[in-house]
């Protein structure tokens, strides 16, 4: 008798099991089957970027044959609409997914840049603050520093690697501005008050940097970026000292802050 029962309670788990099974079956066959019903694009705006918008996503996966609308669940490739997505030149990351409900959802971060080179060719390019290369935009001209002078990297030269490749490799570390103009750069928009102060940076025939500030028609010759920070500070407290004092701003032609512990001035 209690063989029986086993036998009979092994039975009906197994029943059950199998009947759950097939409605798995019927359900994944049917979520297979279930059309993409809409597209859900997202696309980041911080800090006023409009590189590229969801318009332009969506143009951009039809134009590419990524047509989804009506499709089957089953039949969305979606690391073939990232990678798409991803190789466009105003696209940092990218990323898709599929709903239960067949609700296409994408996902888009922008680039952000933070500089804008324009080399002594006229050859122009940003910067981005992954530190990558990124060509300009016939849609949307981003209002950031600008670098400028004896540079001549082109982007088509350049544009394949990061500021880090180019500071690891020997050959490009030694003819390269791109790292200090990133770290620069970097520093720059990271403080409220640099940002709004320094519009340019300026490399001379001695390939020394100059800032170029909106207070002020003074040359400042910061050099390169050694000790960068330390030059800044020297440079704050030249500031500090000028507005406090009644025609000081008007001394001097020249703010050199090459040299180390001080701050060398020529008068006009």
């Amino acid at each position: 008798m209690k063989k029986f029962k086993k036998i009979a309670f092994i039975s009906i788990w197994v029943l059950l099991i199998a009947g759950l099974l097939v409605s798995l079956g019927f359900v994944n066959a049917e979520q297979e089957q279930l059309k993409c019903s809409a597209l859900d694009i997202h696309v980041n705006q911080d800090n006023d970027l409009y590189f590229i918008d969801k318009i332009d996503v969506a143009q951009l996966m039809k134009d590419r044959g990524d047509s989804i609308m009506g499709q089957p669940k089953a039949s969305v490739n979606v690391t073939k609409i990232e990678e798409s997505l991803n190789s466009h030149a105003a696209v940092s990351n990218a990323e898709v997914s599929v709903s239960i409900d067949g609700v296409v959802k994408v996902d888009v971060k922008q680039r952000n840049p933070l500089i804008r080179v324009i080399n002594a060719d006229g050859d122009s390019y940003y910067i981005d603050d992954e530190g990558r290369l990124m060509p300009l935009s016939d849609k949307y001209t981003m209002k950031v520093l600008v670098a400028n002078g004896n540079i001549f990297e082109p982007y088509s030269k350049r544009y394949q690697h990061s500021i880090k490749d180019i500071s690891k490799d020997s050959l490009f570390k030694a003819t390269s501005k791109l790292d200090e103009l990133y770290a620069m750069a970097t520093f720059i928009n990271a403080d409220p008050f640099w940002k709004a102060q320094i519009p340019q940076i300026f490399y001379n025939q001695d390939n020394e940097i100059e800032i170029v500030p909106m207070v002020g028609d003074q040359k400042i010759i910061f050099g390169d970026t050694t000790s960068m920070e330390e030059k800044f500070k020297k440079l704050l407290t030249f500031y500090q000292q000028g507005l406090n004092t009644t025609g000081w701003w008007n001394r001097y032609s020249v703010i050199n802050l090459k040299f180390k512990n001080q701050i060398v001035c020529t008068k006009k």
